[in-house]
């Protein structure tokens, strides 16, 4: 069983090395997207598997349309390969909390399978993302001060003029919740790819649309796909919305939580 591991990476590259130390195999290709405002790349190597980093590299923002186009350009490149029976959708900071053994066990046991971890449903959450049009964005985070002060400010007064003004599109879809972080089959991953214009043109003003976009393109077509909601497939902590960044030492008190992965590490 081939696996098409997809890491979206920025920085924190001693993590990323490990997570690739501990899925290299022959049954592993990596695909790796470095964010394009890095200025310089790290070395990273493989013993057994194949290691392909993106030429292509876009300038990823935080909440933006942007996370939704880097994670459909890794499963069109790893397409292009193809033969493989996951294309796994990963961060840089995950790591696996069982063996590899283990984890390849679980993911021949659900062949064919769309694998992701649902999120209780939440009709006010996808209102506001989805719905509702979230520009600008793009400074949302920025380093710049005035930007980000000026892009918050900008964004909010955006909103409450929609509020006001009850501007809502995208009204008869159901949007489903999922982490971003999932495994799809080959059938799934090209019937996304496939869809890239209209997807990035629905999505286009969402915020963290790339927490829906998946499943709930997904399930537009249910009747063709095998979804399962694996409630262990992820185990994340939240801290004011954000995820809480573990330590290598806190490793192994992770893997007693009977989680498959973990993220986010950090070795600082």
């Amino acid at each position: 069983m081939k696996h098409a591991w997809l890491i979206i990476a920025h920085n924190e590259f001693d993590v990323l090395r490990q997570l690739i130390f501990m899925l290299d195999s022959p049954e592993s290709d990596f695909y790796i997207h470095f964010d394009k405002k890095l200025g310089s790349l790290p070395e990273l190597h493989v013993q057994s598997g194949h290691l392909i980093v993106l030429e292509e590299r876009i300038d990823v923002r935080w909440g933006t349309v942007s996370q939704i186009e880097t994670e459909l350009l890794l499963f069109e490149t790893a397409l292009k390969h193809g033969g493989y029976s996951f294309y796994h959708l990963l961060s840089g900071t995950h790591l696996p909390l069982v063996p590899l053994t283990e984890l390849s066990a679980f993911y021949a046991s659900h062949s064919g399978e769309e694998i992701m971890r649902f999120w209780p449903e939440d009709p006010g959450d996808a209102d506001f993302k989805l719905r509702r049009y979230h520009f600008p964005l793009r400074n949302f985070k920025s380093s710049n001060s005035i930007y980000r002060v000026l892009c918050q400010k900008t964004w909010t007064a955006v909103l409450k003029v929609q509020k006001l003004l009850g501007i809502r599109h995208l009204r008869d879809q159901i949007f489903y919740k999922t982490d971003n972080w999932l495994s799809l089959s080959e059938k799934a991953s090209r019937f996304l790819v496939d869809r890239r214009t209209d997807i990035l043109r629905k999505y286009r003003w969402s915020f963290c649309g790339d927490e829906y976009f998946v499943a709930s393109e997904l399930m537009l077509r249910k009747a063709a796909f095998r979804i399962f909601d694996c409630k262990n497939l992820l185990y994340v902590e939240f801290q004011n919305d954000s995820p809480r960044s573990f330590t290598l030492d806190q490793y192994p008190l992770l893997q007693e939580k009977g989680f498959l992965w973990a993220r986010k590490f950090s070795s600082r």
